[in-house]
């Protein structure tokens, strides 16, 4: 099972990609919690959205350029 620091980084990276996936806008992250939601459960799709927008924060870092 992989460890704390594992899981953080891959839920970092799923978050970062539905990001570059254009899931930003309201609609397409309450679509992006529907969908979660019915896969993994609320609770999840809470996290992951929470974690996206710690990473909206931080795209700059994760893009490599200015995008802020």
């Amino acid at each position: 099972m992989a460890d704390q620091a594992d899981r953080q980084h891959m839920h970092e990276c799923e978050a970062r990609q539905w990001l570059r996936l254009g899931y930003s806008s309201e609609a397409m992250v309450d679509e992006l919690r529907e969908k979660v939601a019915a896969k993994r459960g609320a609770a999840a799709a809470e996290r992951l959205i929470e974690e996206m927008r710690r990473q909206w924060k931080r795209r700059s870092e994760w893009l490599g350029r200015d995008h802020v």
